[in-house]
């Protein structure tokens, strides 16, 4: 088994993928359940099995109506406060000994997704010192 992990969000993903899940048994929380589910970030947060976390946003995770400049588009995802109420929480409940914000991909005469990447960013700083 791998290090623990424990992606959040995923609505789409290719047959290795798929087989590597299942071969290291990696929990996921799929976006098909967070969409039904209020209780998702509790139970999402109980499946960390480390008090030290580092962690990685891949912005293709939030819904692209929020941040359309990303490497994969895919429809669904994460709103932006279902990202803040599950970031707020980690940090309330494990150290976060770092982060990583990835797959921002720009688009020409557009500063959306730049702008809101910025401010995820800044929330987890504040997260960071708060919470």
């Amino acid at each position: 088994m791998g290090l623990p992990t424990l992606p959040v969000g995923i609505r789409a993903i290719c047959r290795e993928e798929a087989e590597l899940i299942a071969k290291q048994q990696i929990p996921v929380v799929w976006d098909r359940d967070i969409a039904g589910d209020p209780d998702w970030i509790e139970k999402a947060i109980a499946k960390i099995t480390t008090e030290k976390v580092f962690l990685t946003i891949d912005v293709d995770g939030i819904d692209p109506a929020l941040i359309p400049g990303v490497g994969t588009p895919e429809p669904g995802g994460l709103s932006w406060h279902q990202t803040l109420n599950f970031l707020r929480r980690l940090f309330q409940t494990h150290q976060v000994i770092g982060c990583d914000v990835m797959e921002l991909a720009p688009i020409s005469d557009s500063v959306v997704s730049e702008f809101t990447t910025a401010k995820l960013i800044y929330k987890l700083i504040g997260y960071q010192f708060t919470a």
